[in-house]
């Protein structure tokens, strides 16, 4: 039998089925006790709810997976959810009925808000409260793995905490009925390496535990039950494509085309813990410092801070450390941070450099921790969704006073820290000329720029195609801002999932960019890409691109 689903991530893997039920169901409703019993039942449950998501945390070997799980730990830890649930508790309801009826109300504001960005939060939430639930059922909150030793994982739909435990066990490849690209489970699954494919059709859930299975992620395309013929056909495929990643340990030096153009690979950080992969990068491109705030719920000291990111930069000796001040808001608020809860729309509201700005105090400590870890290291600084000119400049009067309060005190620091923005906003397209006078690099956001572009929510599967650095209008602003950076002399960086996208990356190249800033798992097979190009056919590839009048004719051209 052939289905085809949704490509999540490439790779081609023959293999048996290993059939994974959803976690337990949400217990039945308990008989009510005693007010008190209640709340306790409550916060028993949500204490083991944190202390086995921070378990999963640790344990986690990328960055996605444990910025994922600290995500919904900020979110079990939110006293607003907790008061609205005690409340609820007060007024005569179970504990658990009083969760559902809190987490309801949150979902319904979330569910009417159109942003990826929120859409990643309500699958956060709804996580968050079926682990709390089953917990205060009594039940383990794990996923029932079966007897198979099958090594392709099928299940209806899988948490990222139950994706990040099945990482750490040498899972192949993951078939899931549910699930969009841009879904949590599609991030973790990518940042593992792991082929998987989502949207299998329904009538796969009659599968039999052990069936035969060919899995090619690329295409999306998984047969069961594979003849010999199908089986010798895929096993030659996975051959060809394994020989793309020859002699990856082997590329740690320049990584240049056919004829002579160097192209920087770097990666990737979210965390203390630098992944295996980071090591044959050229630095560090994009250094997310969330991790450092909403792990513990709280501002960390200048000090604390200082002290991750000399660790941070000390793993990429002798290259460049790109730290992206603090980008959350929005969505994501740290402590008592809500400027946005009577906001129609978080996402557009205070958040990245302009929660900054509002917060100078806080910002300025960021700020003196990575100018301190600057001394004898090469760190850079970078800023997040930023719109004008003015925002940056408000930014560099911030470093100025940061730094003339370092000399007053006598603590060293580089002379030679650089100052670049994200462009991840249209408005960011459009004053490029403007910014580039103002800061030492451009880093493109590809994600977000391509849903704000389009006006397309990259979490909604239905939006898919729209959402795309495949569509001209997208690869346009990309021509714009690479024009404006080359008019100013400062070098652009595409960072997002697009920077490891193998079809893209001749566009990349051909209209400018010179480093990619990709997930630590994708740069040896990044590298190996860029050194089968010429810079003068990417040109020519780019050029074709650019006078494409719709995404089907980009893909056309480009060979997918």
């Amino acid at each position: 039998m052939k289905y085809n689903g949704l490509p999540v991530n490439e790779g081609i893997i023959i293999g048996r089925i290993r059939k994974i039920s959803s976690a337990p169901g949400i217990p039945e409703r308990q008989p009510r006790a005693g007010a008190d019993d209640e709340r306790m039942r409550f916060f028993d449950a949500l204490l083991e709810f944190e202390s086995s998501m921070k378990a999963v945390a640790s344990s986690a070997s990328t960055d996605e997976g444990r910025d994922i799980i600290s995500g919904q730990i900020m979110i079990a830890r939110d006293p607003l959810l907790s008061d609205e649930v005690l409340s609820l508790i007060d007024s005569g309801m179970t504990a658990d009925a009083a969760l559902s009826s809190a987490c309801r109300k949150y979902e319904a504001m979330l569910d009417s808000l159109e942003d990826d960005l929120i859409s990643e939060r309500l699958e956060d939430l709804l996580e968050v409260k079926n682990g709390i639930l089953t917990l205060m059922g009594g039940k383990p909150e794990e996923a029932d793995g079966g007897n198979s030793d099958g090594d392709v994982v099928f299940a209806e739909r899988l948490s990222a905490a139950e994706l990040v435990r099945l990482g750490e066990s040498g899972v192949k490849a993951v078939l899931m009925q549910g699930g969009t690209a841009t879904s949590h489970a599609a991030v973790i699954l990518r940042s593992l390496g792991i082929p998987a494919v989502f949207g299998i059709s329904p009538n796969a859930g009659d599968l039999e535990e052990g069936t035969g299975v060919i899995v090619d992620g690329a295409s999306g395309i998984v047969i069961t039950d594979p003849s010999e013929e199908q089986i010798g056909e895929y096993s030659r495929k996975a051959v060809a494509c394994s020989g793309k990643g020859q002699n990856v340990n082997d590329h740690t030096g320049k990584c240049v085309t056919l004829d002579g153009a160097e192209i920087k690979v770097l990666s990737n950080i979210g965390s203390e813990k630098i992944p295996e992969g980071a090591k044959y990068s050229d630095g560090a491109g994009l250094v997310r410092t969330e991790f450092l705030f909403l792990s513990e719920g709280r501002m960390p000291t200048e000090e604390e801070q200082e002290k991750v990111y000399r660790k941070i930069a000390d793993s990429f000796p002798y290259r460049e450390t790109v730290i992206r001040t603090l980008d959350i808001g929005g969505d994501k608020n740290l402590g008592d941070k809500g400027e946005n809860e009577n906001c129609d729309n978080p996402a557009l509201g205070i958040r990245g450099v302009r929660l900054s700005l509002d917060n100078s105090e806080e910002f300025s400590h960021q700020i003196s921790a990575i100018l301190r870890a600057s001394y004898n290291r090469k760190i850079s600084i970078m800023v997040p969704m930023v719109t004008c000119a003015n925002e940056v400049i408000r930014v560099k009067r911030i470093i100025e006073g940061c730094r003339s309060a370092l000399r007053g005190k006598g603590i060293r620091y580089s002379d030679e820290v650089r100052l670049g923005c994200m462009i991840e906003t249209p408005a960011a397209v459009f004053s490029a000329g403007e910014l580039a006078h103002e800061v030492d690099f451009f880093s493109i956001g590809t994600n977000d720029l391509s849903q704000y572009i389009m006006c397309a929510d990259r979490g909604n599967p239905r939006m898919a195609g729209l959402c795309s650095m495949y569509q001209p209008a997208v690869i346009r602003a990309v021509r714009m801002v690479c024009d404006k950076a080359a008019g100013a002399d400062i070098p652009v960086t595409v960072c997002g999932e697009a920077a490891a996208d193998e079809k893209l990356l001749p566009v990349f190249i051909g209209l400018g960019v010179r480093n990619l800033s990709v997930d630590a798992s994708r740069v040896s097979s990044v590298k190996n890409s860029i050194s089968t190009l010429r810079l003068d056919e990417c040109k020519k590839t780019a050029l074709k691109v650019l006078n494409a009048g719709c995404d089907d004719e980009v893909r056309n051209i480009l060979g997918c």
